[in-house]
């Protein structure tokens, strides 16, 4: 896939939707914001911004996970960027899940889900215990958007075994509880580290994202 030549790194963290989404207020401004963008928001991240946390993540579960029709939840999908990329692995079976209606319809267009959920992440998710062989998220737990309370939700609805395979801004690591959460669940004996490590969410623009990779045991 081409790329466009990418901007200088000032222009790009000035750029009106990286302001824009890291500024979000609540539900409300992230429902309008995305609404939006939803139609720009593939070539505005990927080919103006840089954004490559989406192919990261799934060359990531991808180089963990054999089973190529294993059941994966893409956590806040947005457009289905991130499965997108999967299905260049050959994985097959999705299912999405997002707030947003108009990201929804976007990620419905690609043709690869499953299934399609609207519903808030923070909150009870309306889904059988074990169901899923595999989770991955990149670009929801980001500055403006949520913290780690749907993390333990996540792992319920995760068969033992599953991975759990997430993309976590450094400036909310700490501050919104990630690390500590993911401590408490291997502490507890419910996950595994299986590999985390800091790189870039943006081409150029620092190693500003965690990428992770957790065992559901």
């Amino acid at each position: 896939m081409s790329r466009k030549p990418q901007r200088p790194a000032d222009e790009r963290l000035k750029d009106a939707f990286l302001t824009g989404a890291y500024g979000l207020g609540g539900l409300d401004d992230a429902l309008k914001f995305y609404a939006e963008w939803a139609d720009r928001y593939d070539e505005r991240m990927e080919d103006r911004l840089g954004y490559i946390a989406p192919r990261v993540m799934a060359e990531r579960l991808a180089a963990h996970l054999d089973d190529r029709s294993a059941a994966v939840l893409d956590v806040g999908c947005g457009t289905g960027l991130t499965c997108q990329y999967l299905a260049a692995h050959g994985f097959t079976t999705f299912d999405g899940i997002d707030i947003t209606p108009a990201m929804i319809v976007k990620s419905r267009e690609r043709g690869i889900y499953r299934d399609l959920y609207q519903a808030d992440i923070t909150k009870p998710l309306d889904m059988a215990d074990a169901t899923y062989d595999a989770a991955i998220s990149s670009g929801t737990f980001t500055l403006g958007h949520v913290g780690a309370e749907p993390i333990p939700e996540i792992v319920r609805v995760l068969k033992p075994g599953a991975l759990f395979a997430c993309s976590i801004h450094t400036d909310i690591w700490r501050a919104k509880g990630f690390e500590a959460r993911f401590a408490a669940l291997e502490a507890a004996g419910a996950m595994r580290s299986v590999d985390v490590y800091l790189d870039e969410f943006f081409t150029g623009l620092g190693k500003t994202a965690m990428y992770c990779i957790f065992e559901r045991l």
